[in-house]
Formats: structure tokens, sequence, C-alpha cells
């Protein structure tokens, strides 16, 4: 495990519904799959409505000052172009495109709901407390009434009043909490209750969190004491309610010893999640306090109020959290275009022409260019496995190291041996590069070069021959620790062009109208165009021809070509 993978804090996936009880432990390095196959991370099998590819979370590889916090992780989920979608806070994921994960967030992929835990279990809410219910299924079977969604009735003109001077206080609120204390205000106010509490969804073992209360719901050292049953019910997405009478039957003696009269317990839901509820009772009041007759209704519209503005939040919260990791990332991509060497460059008697654009924001692909003097000048393309933050910062490493060893050792095989003793304990887990590398000789007329898995660097002689700088120079560079490359060496004269591109353009598919990939670009797209080219900036044509064949600005990959001339 890695240096910075060590330092990630250990959060979970905790399913507080579906049709098993599962749990995940996000362990570094990742990445870890969700779907329905048996052999993934979290196997959640048995309902169609889950893909068998469904989800990828992975490491983002960027903390902040290589810290984190009880409310933020390092890790993000990733839609893998699932049938029925993954949501996360009510939200539907663009697949392909990562989000964020925080402390509590509900990833929801259908029939399974999950919450993400931190480190010991915690919530990330300061002004939280977890406490259990008390467990009196048996007590109560049969003794709360379900109220049907269809009973509510029209509000009075006081109640209406209420909840629209709610909305107003809700519609202001700019977290839960706040949002919480608005809700509760309206619920002392306008439904006859003298206690209230908004609380987080239940736990399978009775644990519950309290946003906000009001009145006796906190019982000293002992926390809140509320009735598991009555919650329960609620879970299930109706309203419930314990009627006064309720007290004098002998099996509620759990409720007894609370002195509670009458309680009641509204489920807000987001989309089909219950994601917490609005709870209120009279304890301790001997009767002297009476819930109003449509207390029921009221809470229902309150708890409607609560989970609009609460879905609100949590999508305003993933769009700010998109928002700032496309932030991070164009200005990691902005650092990489400023460590590549200019686009055009002449070290007599070469010269040379090199682009990179990004698949994405990030990119793994870096060209190098690095005059040794004595009519000497070294070319290197690298092509980092992978995608996003880790492949650009094993990018950038392996492209400094690399520029600096050329400056101590002209021959390709022996700077390529070192780099790979340099790359290999520092990689992240599973990523390798695979390079080429050249170095240029005008006083001798040779290009020596190796080639470090990479396999696409072609060369065109003045009179027009192609062929292809294949020699096997070695294995992908950080997959084993003692390797020793091997170089070639074949002439190179005046009028002689090299060229050497990336994956990203051999791979890219031909845009179609239906789900199906069309054919690869090919190494035959840019053998041809290589060859049919009469304009110096070879490098600029085959972008052009790769654009018109994906029919598109964006490339599907990485995409990297550099070509020098004599």
């Amino acid at each position: 495990m890695t240096e910075v993978a060590s330092k990630v804090a250990e959060f979970k996936l905790k399913s507080v519904s579906g049709p098993t009880q599962v749990d995940l432990t996000l362990r570094p390095p990742g990445p870890l799959m969700v779907g329905r196959r048996s052999t993934h991370d979290l196997a959640l099998v048995g309902d169609d409505h889950v893909s068998r590819d469904h989800a990828k979370i992975e490491l983002r590889r960027l903390t902040h000052s290589g810290k984190t916090s009880s409310e933020a992780s390092d890790w993000a989920i990733n839609d893998m172009g699932s049938r029925h979608g993954t949501w996360v806070n009510g939200a539907r994921l663009t697949p392909g495109r990562q989000c964020p994960l925080r402390v509590n967030d509900e990833i929801v992929i259908a029939p399974w709901t999950f919450r993400v835990v931190g480190p010991g279990g915690g919530t990330g809410m300061a002004s939280s407390i977890r406490i259990k219910t008390i467990e009196d299924t048996d007590s109560m079977a049969g003794s709360i009434s379900r109220v049907a969604p269809g009973a509510e009735r029209t509000l009075a003109q006081k109640r209406l009043t209420l909840l629209l001077d709610c909305a107003g206080a809700i519609h202001g609120a700019h977290d839960e909490n706040s949002l919480a204390e608005a809700v509760l205000d309206a619920a002392v106010l306008g439904a006859g209750f003298a206690n209230a509490a908004l609380l987080r969804a239940l736990e399978e073992d009775g644990t519950i969190e309290v946003v906000a209360h009001r009145g006796e719901i906190m019982d000293g050292a002992r926390g809140a004491r509320l009735s598991r049953s009555l919650i329960r019910e609620a879970s299930k997405g109706n309203a419930v309610r314990l009627p006064a009478a309720m007290h004098h039957r002998d099996e509620a003696h759990s409720i007894m010893q609370l002195d509670i009269d009458d309680a009641l317990c509204a489920p807000i839901m987001i989309g089909a999640s219950v994601a917490g509820f609005l709870y209120m009772d009279n304890r301790n009041v001997g009767g002297s306090t009476r819930a109003a007759e449509d207390a029921t209704e009221f809470a229902v519209g309150l708890a409607r109020l609560a989970a609009m503005a609460m879905a609100s939040l949590k999508r305003i919260d993933l769009e700010r959290r998109h928002a700032l990791l496309e932030a991070e990332q164009a200005a990691g991509a902005e650092a990489q275009r400023w460590i590549l060497p200019p686009r055009i460059g002449s070290f007599t008697p070469f010269t040379y022409i090199g682009e990179s654009k990004p698949g994405r924001n990030l990119g793994g692909d870096f060209f190098d260019v690095a005059p040794l003097g004595e009519g000497k000048v070294a070319v290197a393309l690298g092509d980092v496995s992978g995608k996003g933050v880790a492949a650009s910062v094993l990018m950038t490493a392996t492209q400094g190291h690399l520029h600096a060893l050329l400056r101590e050792q002209h021959d390709p095989a022996r700077a390529v041996s070192t780099l790979n003793r340099f790359v290999h304990p520092r990689r992240p887990e599973g990523r390798f590069v695979t390079l080429w590398l050249g170095v240029f000789d005008a006083e001798n007329e040779t290009l020596s070069y190796v080639d470090a898995g990479h396999g696409y660097a072609f060369l065109m002689r003045s009179n027009g021959e192609v062929e292809r700088l294949d020699a096997e120079g070695g294995t992908p560079i950080g997959l084993a620790p003692d390797v020793e490359y091997t170089g070639a060496v074949t002439p190179f004269r005046a009028g002689d062009r090299a060229l050497v591109v990336s994956d990203g353009l051999i791979e890219q598919p031909m845009r179609t109208t239906g789900q199906r990939r069309g054919a690869a670009f090919g190494a035959e797209g840019v053998l041809a165009c290589f060859s049919s080219a009469e304009q110096p900036d070879i490098v600029g044509a085959l972008f052009d021809a790769i654009r018109r064949y994906a029919q598109s600005e964006r490339l599907e990959d990485d995409a990297t070509a550099v070509q020098v001339q004599w």
C-alpha cells in the first residue's frame, strides 16, 4: 500500500434498506467494483435492477494538504453506464463522471439504499446525537394505527399560515440543521405537541440520530427515549400515530413508563427513500396538553416541505462538489500544460512538433524534448495506465525524473532502466507507464531508441518509405523493480521524419448512431495520414483526421503525438 493510501481514513457503505443487509468497507487503494457479479467487491445479487458492472468507487488521490476530515473522504463513486442508474442524495449520476462522497450521503442502487459512514461509524454532523430507541415491538404489536396516504384533509387557516411561514423559513435554510430548526418551530406551534424532534433514519439496531429537538425529548444523561416500533412503522413510508387512549392499555408498558399520552411520527421521503422523521409526542403533561385534531395532517405537510427542502440542499451540495472537482481538475490540467514543452521547437539541425490532448481534464500522456548538446536531442512519449488524478500524478513524476536523467545519461537504455527503479516503488497499485524514448544524433546520423511496452513509433525515410520503430526494448515501466532495458539503433539522416503517437489515437473509435462502438482508427489510419501528409505539420494533420473520424472535438482517451524532422 502506498504512503498516500495509508493516510486515507476508513469509510463504509452501510445498507439502510434492501433485500439483504450488506456493508462495504472502503479500503485503499481501490477501485472497488459494485454490481451483480459475484466477484465484485460489493456483489448485489438477485435483482435485475442492478447491472452486472453497475458502479465503481475509487480514490480521487486528491487530499486537502494531505489531511482528511470526519466529513470529507477521498473516495468518489462513478456510475458505469448502468441501466437503472446510481443515485446520490436523490440525484442521478451522469455515467463516467466522478461524484466525490461525503459522510452521511445516501446512495441508491435500487432496490438497495446505502449510507456513507465515517471512521468509527460517525456521520460527520457535530450537532447530531446518536441514541438507541426502546425495544417495545412485542408490547406494541397491533397498537399503532397507520395513517393512509389519502387521509389528508383541508388544513385550517391557522395551519395553512404556519405552513406558509415554515416554507419561507425553510427556503432560507442554508444547511440541514437550520432546516430542522425551522420545521420544529412550526411543528410545536401548529400541532399541539409539547415535544418534537427531527430524526435521521433508523438503523437495524434501533439507533437513530436526533438532528434537532424541542421540549423534553432529551432525558438527561440517558439521551432521548423514543418508541422504536413507532419509528420503525413510519420507516415503511406512512405517517403513524399512537392515540392518547393507548396509555391505558396494559401492553403499552414501555410507553407508560415515559408517561406519553399521544405520539406521532411522519417520514421525510426523498423519492422512494426515507431520509428522516418528524417525531412529536406529549409526555409528562398529565393531560394538560392535547394535540390538535388535524395534527397528523399538519405533520404530513411539514414532512413534505422538509423533504423538498432537504432534497434541494443535497442537490445544491452535489452540484457544489462537482464544481469543486472540476475546478481542481482544471487547475491540474493547466499545470500539466505548462510543464509540457512548447508545441513547436528547434534544436539544430532537428525540429519537432508535439501535441497532447487529455481525454478528460487531467491526462496520463506526456511528451518531452531535451537538448543534449553536441548535435543530440532526446524525445520521449509516455502513457500512464488509467485516467484521472492518479494517472496525472504519476505522469508528472515520471516526466520530471526522466528529464533530469537525460541531462546525465545520453544512453536511452540506461536512462529508462534508472527511471524504472525510480517509478516502481512509487507507483500506485496497478499503475504502470509505457514509454518510447529516442536520442537523435546528427553527428553520427543515428537514432538510438528504447520501446518500453509502447509500440507506436514510425520512421519515414527521405524517399517516402515508412518503417516501424518497434524493436523489443522491455516491459512497461514500473511492473518489475530490476528490469534492464535494451535499445536499438537505426540510421536517421537529413530529410527523414519520425512520428510517435499514444494509444489514444490508435484506439479512437468511429462515431456510430447505435450503442455499439465503431471500428478503431488503428495504426493503419495513423500510417495513412503519415504517408500522405505533404505539409510540415504532420501532428496537426493527424489530429484533424482523428477528429473527423470521431466526429467530435473530445476524444475518448488521452491522445499525444510528436514528430521529429531533420
